[in-house]
């Protein structure tokens, strides 16, 4: 019997399905049995599923995938979902609640509360997550998950929403017997295994560099304090790169390659030649690839006076993560522009992870932050099938039509058949009676006999026994 649950995650992004599949175990373990990729090419915008029936076939073909790296006698049955786009940002909301002097407040209230909280109204948006920040009982600040006694409760709260289009779209993607256990922000669970609880309580800015969108949050004093999303991402270069005349494919190759957010020393101007034989002087190269980053920086450092954050509070600096991260130079150039000390994001230390997937996880922390979120078991056993001896199929013989005489002949032969039959059965009870009759006669003569037999001889048998006697004993004297 399995002790450990499976976690299964899919992340849907701008550019590729990523889905994984683990094992938790009782002590917290993740060990990940695998990680598949699916590309896409304008399915997915901002976050936004516009072709729902292509991405839908992509998670199938994941979904086997991952199922074929747990055997057959085991079925995915649900699925966690990341959640991204354009639209996802944080909205304030404080709770106030006023009960008996002397209520013990818990957490199992504080829950409650959060819970009716995931239930307020917000026109043409879903809350995806109610994240708390303070609570204070009778003004007295509430530390972890300590228990206060009290009549007045006031808990701030960050409401996580997107346009309610952005859950529909993704639900379109999982259809018949594949259900989605939960939606979860992919912005709140990269923070979960990227940043160090220590770091939430220093502050910190996480930024992930996506595909179409970049995600910028900020924590504070161990809270969520602030999260917004900017329109721009990865594939904006992209694009920008394929002015210069080169495939979608050559540009995301010129970009990994050779893209650099910052000239370092003197550039040379040489000529890069594509896959496809097309060619590109490299400061074209350069100056495209500045441009467009510079423009994304320069919007990450514009969300420090949204959030009204001094960067001077943030003890930990700013983490990068995502694909579009890995762009040479981005750190010293976040470092220059935003006046504040950057390093790439990896797996927390104190995250429990098997050896063999350390090596990858600062690759796949958005799919470890899902599959760390994970709780519920994913994967259903499927029951052993059941033989049965195979029965040669009877064919049925069809009747040929009968002749209305003859029929007839055949249901008067019927008639006289069990006419004979009542007949001989009557014969064989009468003969079965009198049978019994001269038993129960020759048994009572029987009986009366022996009756007659015990009582002894009569007075006629004994005067017949003296004169028989009489005459023996004459004879005798003769």
């Amino acid at each position: 019997m399995d002790t450990e649950r499976y976690i299964v995650a899919i992340e849907i992004g701008s550019s590729k399905i990523r889905g994984a599949i683990a094992t938790r175990s009782l002590k917290g373990v993740v060990t990940v049995l695998g990680v598949d990729t699916e590309l896409l090419s304008g399915s997915v915008k901002r976050g936004f599923v516009v072709r729902p029936d292509e991405v839908s076939a992509k998670v199938r073909r994941l979904i086997v995938k991952l199922g074929n790296r747990i055997g057959t006698s085991k079925k995915i049955k649900q699925v966690y979902v990341g959640i991204s786009g354009q639209s996802l940002h944080a909205e304030d909301h404080l709770i106030s609640r006023d009960y008996p002097e002397g209520t013990l407040i818990n957490e199992d209230i504080i829950k409650h509360l959060q819970e009716e909280a995931r239930e307020m109204p917000i026109a043409g948006a879903d809350i995806l997550e109610v994240v708390r920040t303070e609570v204070t009982v009778d003004d007295q600040p509430r530390i972890g998950r300590e228990e206060l006694v009290g009549s007045s409760l006031k808990m701030g709260v960050k409401l996580i929403v997107a346009r309610d289009e952005l859950k529909k779209s993704a639900a379109r993607c999982f259809q018949g017997d594949l259900t989605v256990a939960h939606y979860i922000p992919t912005a709140l669970s990269t923070a979960y295994v990227a940043l160090s609880n220590e770091e939430r309580q220093a502050g910190v800015m996480l930024v992930d560099f996506g595909a179409d969108t970049t995600t910028v949050s900020i924590y504070k004093d161990g809270f969520l304090r602030y999260l917004s999303t900017i329109p721009l991402g990865g594939q904006n270069i992209t694009r920008d790169i394929m002015t210069l005349n080169v495939t979608a494919a050559e540009a995301e190759s010129f970009k990994i390659r050779l893209g650099s957010a910052k000239m370092v020393g003197e550039e040379s101007n040489i000529t890069l030649r594509g896959e496809s034989g097309s060619e590109i002087k490299s400061l074209d190269l350069s100056k495209v690839v500045k441009a467009r980053i510079e423009e994304i920086v320069a919007n990450v450092n514009a969300h420090f006076d949204y959030a009204k954050c001094d960067r001077k509070s943030l003890g930990a600096g700013m983490v990068i993560v995502g694909g579009a991260s890995k762009l040479s130079n981005l750190t010293e150039l976040l470092a220059e522009k935003c006046d504040i000390k950057v390093r790439k994001g990896a797996l927390r230390q104190d995250m429990l992870l098997d050896v063999a997937s350390q090596s990858k996880s600062a690759d796949y922390l958005q799919i470890l932050g899902l599959l760390y979120s994970g709780r519920e078991n994913c994967v259903e056993v499927m029951a052993r099938p059941v033989t049965t001896p195979e029965v040669e199929p009877q064919v049925e013989e069809e009747e040929e039509p009968v002749d209305p005489r003859e029929q007839r002949a055949r249901e008067k032969e019927e008639q006289d058949r069990r006419k004979r039959a009542e007949k001989d059965r009557r014969k064989r009870e009468a003969e079965e009676a009198k049978k019994r009759e001269k038993e129960r006669k020759e048994k009572e003569k029987k009986e009366k006999e022996e009756r007659e037999k015990a009582k002894g001889p009569g007075f006629f048998d004994k005067l017949m026994k003296k004169v028989e006697d009489l005459i023996s004993d004459e004879n005798d004297n003769y």
